[in-house]
């Protein structure tokens, strides 16, 4: 545990000759995004949550005359563990701290930088899986130290891949954005149909076609990606008709429009690219969060024996997927 704040920290807080100070955060936090590519479970009962699936059947076969009917069963899906993790902060602060610096200066409104905190630290996670999507493990780093997560799916292989091994043992599947030659393609407007070309051949369990509409695009923010996205999209939404992009007789567009989802917390692989697909968003697809217990702040606390005061914030939650097929990825490289 920490040293408590002291005065001899913030000197200023005590110093009659300043009339202002000012409290300084990011808000950044306050803009929620997790949400637009997370599915949010809340009220989570059990420090382990399991799951699976069950997959539908295949296509019915024609009947000769007298033939018996083809039976079929379904296929068990891929188990997903998920394990509650605690997050938490806590602000200490001697008792003359709090009385002659923060409560005079009126800025007692620090504790809520607790919450705060745990907003910006959850944020960063889901980003991180995006982040690290193309891989089955990453080392987190926090004030608690460095531990490794692993982040592979059901499958046991990375959210973004071209070998997604099917329930019934078919042939993998893929969802690395590709138009069937370039796979990981940069960002434009070929790379849009590829997207959607990379949705409309992704199978179910069983080998049925999907047709998988990534309406959703996921990016760094203010990024060479960001702005290009920005471009094409206000090149297809422009009002009357839409227009291909770069297309000098302004042939009308032949995508989607599609929803920019930028997220600032992407920073290693800050070109990178996802498709998703809103409306599979649910239990059965997709990143997932499953929350214990929410943001909570308590205090204050006061220590008996030297009076300090104490806050802390702590949230639990697991996050995860067992199933991508509502996800596509590309690493911006035009290459594997």
């Amino acid at each position: 545990m920490s040293a408590p704040f002291t005065l001899s920290q913030a000197v200023d807080l005590t110093d009659v000759a300043i009339q202002d100070i000012y409290l300084k955060e990011s808000k950044l936090e306050k803009k929620s995004v997790y949400d637009k590519y997370f599915n949010i479970i809340t009220g989570v009962t059990d420090y382990y949550k399991k799951d699976s699936s069950l997959s539908g059947l295949g296509n019915a076969a024609r009947i000769t005359e007298n033939a018996v009917i083809t039976s079929e069963v379904p296929v068990q899906g891929y188990d997903k563990t998920y394990t509650q993790i605690e997050y938490g902060k806590m602000l200490p602060v001697t008792k003359r701290m709090w009385k002659f610096g923060i409560q005079k200066r009126d800025l007692t409104r620090v504790v809520k930088s607790l919450i705060a905190a745990c907003e910006r630290q959850r944020e960063i996670l889901c980003a991180d899986r995006l982040d690290n999507s193309y891989s089955t493990s990453y080392t987190v780093s926090d004030d608690g130290g460095n531990y490794s997560a692993t982040i592979s799916g059901g499958d046991a292989v990375a959210l973004i891949s071209n070998a997604h091994t099917r329930e019934d043992g078919g042939t993998n599947w893929n969802n690395r954005i590709t138009d069937g030659t370039t796979v990981n393609m940069d960002i434009d407007y070929d790379a849009l149909k590829a997207l959607a070309r990379t949705g409309s051949l992704v199978r179910d369990p069983k080998g049925n076609l999907m047709d998988v509409n990534y309406s959703s695009v996921l990016c760094r923010s203010k990024s060479t990606t960001f702005f290009r996205l920005r471009e094409l999209k206000r090149t297809i939404t422009l009002p009357g008709r839409g227009t291909m992009p770069g297309s000098a007789d302004n042939d009308a567009a032949g995508v989607d429009d599609f929803e920019i989802v930028s997220i600032p917390w992407i920073t290693t692989n800050t070109a990178y690219w996802w498709g998703v697909d809103t409306s599979m968003k649910g239990d059965e697809y997709g990143l997932q969060m499953l929350e214990s217990q929410s943001i909570m702040l308590e205090g204050p606390h006061t220590v008996f024996k030297t009076g300090e005061i104490q806050y802390k914030t702590t949230m639990m939650f697991d996050i995860g997927y067992n199933d991508g097929r509502n996800t596509a990825g590309s690493k911006n490289t035009n290459a594997s």
